[in-house]
């Protein structure tokens, strides 16, 4: 592994790791979220936790060797967006419905003997919502959630201007709450939002309820990109999906009372064929007027996003540093 000298602790260039089930993304950017390489790998998510440190350590060093053959300099810290439930004080990530294998694992401690460096490591939605604070929708906004919209929907809110990492390490996995509608039928168990929602889930509904439409191999991708080429049967999956979602809304939206819901990759690219659903779901279940209701925002990001998550709790940590140390001058 390549070792980079220790230099100031206000560095600028990170190396990025974005870690979920749908890939493994490692970017070398700054803190200004300028990424000036990238990679990405599919990962198989039944390996063992050290043979993915495995693969991490191949994929990065090909992408730090690119790097410095641009004479660009080494990273000066390491930056990791996870889809787990991780804790945040012992640095362990406890387990992950995206990698089933991995129980207790120090993730931290792990990477940096790795990387001989300073490792910021946050779940997948609490990154997704530092992006979009520090360079998306959420610059100008105090209070605001955002969910991630990957194969297991995650939550993360922002109050006063900060956004919260909650010591429990399970807190903010929505993706397990099962549908309202039918917990009243029989004995068999309703759906959970990560089978109605995530970009898994989306994909599964299209094979089942529309198979004669689809190749086997259709993507969420792929079905995004025909929803918003007009395409019938993939603008009722989404909207069927953001509905489920919205519904569920409700209680976040009384208690928190935010400026918006900022919808994160991958649903955040079909636009207002998702968002527009979620949104009137939403006020239904709620009850609230147009003027009470919380604006609901797909990421303007787009594809960036999963990248720039990647280097969001590194450079959030930074920032909020210096802004504490200037607050006690």
């Amino acid at each position: 592994m390549l070792q980079a000298p220790k230099i100031n602790a206000y560095a600028n260039y990170i190396l990025g790791l974005n870690i979920s089930a749908d890939d493994i993304i490692l970017v070398y950017g700054n803190h200004s979220g300028i990424i000036s390489e990238r990679n990405s790998f599919k990962p198989e998510t039944d390996q063992s936790f050290q043979s993915f440190l495995g693969l991490i350590s191949q994929h990065s060093d090909t992408l730090l060797n690119i790097a410095r053959a641009q004479h660009l300099p080494l990273p000066e810290r390491v930056s990791v967006s996870i889809a787990g439930n991780y804790d945040t004080q012992s640095g362990i990530l406890i387990s992950s419905r995206d990698f089933p294998a991995w129980k207790s694992e120090s993730l931290k401690s792990q990477l940096q003997l790795l990387f001989n460096l300073p490792v910021f490591i946050e779940k997948d939605a609490t990154a997704g919502a530092q992006a979009e604070s520090l360079f998306g929708a959420a610059q100008d906004l105090r209070d605001f959630v955002f969910i991630d919209l990957r194969q297991n929907l995650s939550m993360a809110f922002s109050a006063q201007g900060r956004i919260f990492s909650p010591s429990n390490p399970h807190a903010g996995a929505i993706g397990r709450i099962r549908r309202f509608q039918d917990m009243d039928t029989g004995n068999e168990l309703p759906p959970t939002l990560n089978e109605l929602c995530g970009s898994a889930g989306i994909v599964r509904q299209a094979l089942i309820t529309q198979a004669s439409h689809w190749d086997p191999e259709v993507s969420i991708f792929q079905i995004i990109n025909a929803a918003q080429n007009n395409d019938p049967y993939a603008i009722e999956l989404l909207n069927k999906a953001g509905t489920h979602l919205g519904h569920h809304l409700a209680p976040y939206i009384h208690l928190l009372r935010p400026e918006a819901i900022i919808l994160g990759f991958p649903g955040a690219l079909a636009g207002d064929i998702f968002s527009e659903p979620v949104f009137k779901a939403a006020q239904d279940n709620t009850g609230l007027g147009l003027d009470e209701m919380p604006r609901v925002i797909p990421s303007a990001l787009g594809n960036r996003l999963p990248e720039l998550q990647a280097l969001a709790p590194a450079i959030y940590a930074m920032r909020h540093q210096s802004e504490d140390n200037a607050s006690k001058r």
